[in-house]
Parts: C-alpha cells; structure tokens; sequence
C-alpha cells in the first residue's frame, strides 16, 4: 500500500520514528521534552536546574550562583536565595544572606559566618564557618574548654599574691588594732566600728573628693596633651619622630621617686630653675617664691609631675592608632571641605573610640592610686590639704599606729578602684562587642 508523502510528514513531524525530536530548518533539536533536559543538565543542591530559569523542584526561583570553581574574592556580598555550585571557595569577609545554600565542597574561608537559612552540606569546609558536621562541634568543645584551663595558673598566681592579702586587710579592719595591741599580740573585734569611724570624719570625705577631682584633672591633661603629642608626631619626618619617641620613652622609663625628685628641686623657692626662669624673662620678681606654701600650687607641682610621666604612653598608643586611619578617609573629609578639627572629630575621633575608652579606664585608675609624688613633693602638706587617699591611708597606718582604721580606709579605696575596673573590663567588652 502506498502512503501518502504529506501523512509520513506529519506522523513524523513531532517525534520522528526513533522518537528523537524534528529538526527545525537550521537542524537544530526544537521539541525536547522538560525530562530529557533534568536528565542531561547537572543538577543544583536545590533541585534547580541551570539554563531553565533557576527554578527548583518545589518552584521557588533562585539567584544564578558563580560557575563551578569559582574564588569568590574578600568582601563578596551574595543575595537572597543565592546557590553555590561543588568547588566554590569562599574567603574571609564572604556575607551569605538567609538561603544561601552549600553544596558539598565548597569551602568558606576564615570568619565566615552564614545567618540562618544557609545549608551547609555535610562536606562543606570552613575555617569559621557555623554548621557542619559532627566533627566541627566536636572541635569546638575541645576549643571552648582550652581557654579555661590555660587561665587556671594565672587565677591560682593571683589568689595567691592579691587574694590573701586582701582577706587580711579586710580582716584587719574589723579590729581594734593599735601599736598596744600589736606589741601584746591582742585581737580586739570592733565590727564595723573602724568604718563608722572614718565615715564620720569630715576629713576621710575631704580626701576623698580630693583625690577624684585630682585624678580627673590628670587624666583630662593626659588624654588632651597625649592627643596633641600623637597628632604632631604624625606630622613630623622621620628623625623627628623617632627623637620624639625616644624622649617619651626616657620619660616614661624615670621612676616615680627620681622624677618626683626632680621636680621638687625645679620649683624649690631657693634654688629652683623655673623660679630663675620666671624672673629673667618676666619683670615679676620671683627669686624667693615658694610653690609649696599654699594647696593649689603645691598640687600644680604634683598634677605637673604626674601628667608628665603619663603622657607617654597614651601619645605612643594613640599614635599607632593613627596609622591605622586610611589616609583616603581623611582626603575625603577634606574634598568635602572638612578642617582640621572637623576632620579629627567626625572622622578620626571615632575611629579611636575604642583606644580613647581603654586610655581613660587605665589612666583613672592608676591616677586614683597616685602616691610617690605626693609624698615625696608635699608629704601631704601644707597642713595637710594635699592629702590624697593613698597617703591619708599610710599616715594613719604607718604614722598614728591605728591599723583598723587605716585597714578600713584602705578597703573604701579598694572598693573606689574596683569601681573603675568593672567601668574598664565593661569598656573593654563593649569595644570587642562593636568589632565583632
């Protein structure tokens, strides 16, 4: 029987006797069915198939990822829904948003941390990546309890050297112990009454207002001329920083004792340079000037003394972190009309938030515990109206035999000093909070 030529056309025009698509007029394959092509196509994690649009077996449409074998560099920012082929490597900084899904081999560098919604496979490797397999919570509980016992040494050390004196000053205050008691090896308990006692003196408050507000006034001068310090230094050349490094570095190396000693001798009334200074270049006669008969030259003396021998490390400190502004940052303020002044408020002060709270924690605590300079300049005088907390403490210990007191007063100091180390580690976590 014949057939029709136009019939064995159209019966063939669809599938073709071996079921193979028609070609079209250029030969090329026009009728693949959706099966064939799931079947040739590599498949994606999520069931997508590439080349069909991004969309999944459930029909959620995803975002084309990078090609297999593709480094992503630092900083690659990948959108919603977002997916990884085997091979991709991730760096450092990498942000995944929710969706982002981890085929098997892909490799997420150091400090790269997927939100939640990212799928990591069971072979996906990351240096600091959340998730994985069993191996990496296993790797973290060893890490986690590593820290703790290497602090264990450092935690007996300090019981040892802080811990036990602290218990016998606490225990010391709650008795009556005067240089009677102490010869005939007597305990007298008086509870709190060595704490109503100096509670009660006006003097104990007077020292204490005293030595806040002096430590105040010596951490603003530190920060404020160690700020000035590191701004030239950031300046100058080369050889004038490093003389101007090595002076900081002298000063800061002079002990307290030596450098209190100096001063005393620069403003003595008889034989002081500063007063020969003021005499010859001013017409103010000072040859026989005393700066220790009154209370506010006398702690200008001291403040002096202090803030020079704290000056150095805070310009050193603030110095390096000046190096580490962008100096882009700062052209920028400045095309955009910036000062000088503006630049470093807007710009360069915050950037050294964190090292401004850090300096101030340190420097009121060691300013609250000043006593070599004032006991070497004043010894507390005149009339004892430079008194500070330190050595109001040791006269009243050392100098009138009256331990307890001395003991509770020294306790009130501890507390005061405490209060300012719970503000430093606070400043400390809130700074390691923001970098994070």
């Amino acid at each position: 029987m014949t057939l029709d030529p136009r019939k064995r056309i159209r019966r063939s025009a669809g599938t073709g006797r071996s079921g193979d698509p028609a070609p079209d007029r250029a030969g090329r394959s026009t009728g693949a069915s959706a099966d064939a092509a799931v079947a040739v196509s590599p498949r994606r994690p999520d069931g997508a198939v590439p080349g069909t649009g991004g969309t999944s077996r459930t029909g959620t449409s995803a975002a084309a990822g990078p090609p297999a074998g593709t480094v992503q560099p630092a900083g690659t920012v990948q959108p919603a829904g977002t997916v990884q082929p085997a091979g991709t490597v991730q760096p450092a900084g990498t942000v995944q948003p929710a969706g982002a899904v981890q085929p098997a081999g892909a490799a997420a560098g150091v400090g790269t941390v997927p939100p939640a919604g990212v799928v990591p496979a069971g072979g996906a490797v990351g240096g600091g990546a959340v998730g994985g397999g069993a191996g990496g919570g296993r790797g973290r509980r060893a890490v986690g309890a590593l820290p703790y016992g290497l602090l264990v040494p450092s935690v007996l050390l300090l019981l040892g050297l802080l811990g036990y004196p602290m218990y016998v000053l606490v225990r010391t205050s709650f008795q009556q112990l005067d240089l009677r008691q102490l010869i005939r090896r007597q305990t007298v308990w008086t509870g709190f009454d060595n704490y109503r006692t100096i509670l009660s003196d006006g003097e104990f408050w007077a020292v204490t207002v005293r030595t806040v507000v002096f430590a105040a006034v010596c951490v603003a001068l530190t920060i404020g001329l160690g700020t000035l310090v590191a701004l030239l230094m950031r300046r100058t050349g080369r050889s004038m920083r490093l003389l101007i490094s090595a002076g900081l570095l002298l000063a800061w190396a002079t002990p307290p004792v030596s450098a209190a000693t100096v001063f005393k001798w620069l403003f003595d009334e008889q034989y002081g340079v500063v007063d020969w200074l003021v005499t010859k270049l001013t017409p103010l006669d000072w040859s026989q000037h005393s700066w220790f008969d009154s209370q506010l030259p006398a702690f200008s003396v001291i403040v002096l003394c202090v803030v020079w021998q704290s000056i150095p490390f805070v310009a050193l400190t603030l110095y390096a972190g000046l190096t580490t502004v962008p100096e882009a940052v700062l052209e920028a303020a400045r095309i955009d009309g910036a000062g000088a002044w503006r630049s470093f408020w807007s710009v360069t002060g915050p950037m050294l938030k964190p090292l401004y709270l850090i300096l101030t924690s340190l420097s009121v605590i060691w300013d609250l515990k000043v006593f070599t300079q004032v006991y070497v300049i004043t010894r507390g005088g005149p009339d004892r109206k430079t008194l500070l907390i330190n050595l109001y403490t040791y006269i009243e210990g050392f100098g009138a035999s009256r331990f307890g007191l001395a003991s509770a007063a020294a306790v009130v100091m501890v507390l005061i000093t405490l209060a300012a180390t719970i503000w430093y580690v606070r400043s400390m976590i809130r700074v390691g909070e923001e970098e994070l």
